[in-house]
């Protein structure tokens, strides 16, 4: 439903992830885009964000990491140069350094109280399989990061989620509208379901089936 007027035998066996094991990734993924939202500049890009989104969650506790060559070409975010100016200039990153191994980054203030590494990475492989999704693959990067923050706040095995609309704009560095014009590109592509305002200010949305998490 548009939002309308009220716009929103030889291969080993993979191991099933436990509803638990899910939960746990949706809530960090959750956790740090509320993080991103209260340290990066409100009009911080898409394509930063999300690749501020990988840093964070693979980062050791002092905010080092390397983040592979492979892995950045992945994310699909184009020339990532100007992404890593555009965290310097802002300050999230204090240093970024081309290797052979990968961009060896110091974030600028380190991590405390958050999980260990471990769980941080199955998150950020996570948030990256969904944000390379076939269903969102070509709904341009504002719609990757807005399905990643709405996956997060969508129960695991459920088809379905709530939040304050407001809330999910500011995660995503953008305006009510921009946000309510970037669900309906993703309503129109057929990656969402359905999605409109509940009464007040809660946006809720379904999608097409809950394996999509």
């Amino acid at each position: 439903m548009a939002l309308g007027g009220q716009l929103v035998t030889s291969r080993p066996r993979l191991r099933r992830r436990r509803p638990a094991e899910q939960g746990r990734e949706h809530a960090l993924v959750r956790d740090m885009f509320s993080l991103l939202a209260a340290s990066l500049p409100p009009r911080t890009s898409c394509e930063a964000r999300l690749l501020a989104l990988q840093c964070v969650l693979r980062c050791n506790r002092i905010g080092s990491l390397t983040l592979p060559h492979g892995l950045v070409r992945g994310l699909n975010l184009g020339p990532s140069g100007p992404l890593w100016q555009e965290m310097l200039d802002a300050r999230w990153v204090r240093t970024v350094a081309r290797t052979p191994q990968g961009f060896r980054t110091q974030l600028n203030d380190p991590l405390t109280g958050l999980p260990g590494r471990g769980p941080r990475t199955r998150a950020a492989h996570w948030a990256w399989a969904q944000s390379s999704n076939a269903s969102v693959r070509h709904t341009g990067t504002a719609g990757r990061l807005v399905s990643v923050m709405l996956l997060a706040h969508t129960p695991p095995a459920l088809g379905n989620g709530a939040a304050d609309s407001h809330a999910l704009a500011r995660m995503c560095g953008m305006t009510l509208r921009e946000l309510l014009i970037t669900v309906q590109g993703l309503l129109d592509s057929g990656a969402l379901e359905d999605c409109s305002f509940t009464g007040g200010e809660d946006l809720a949305w379904s999608w097409p089936r809950p394996g999509l998490q």
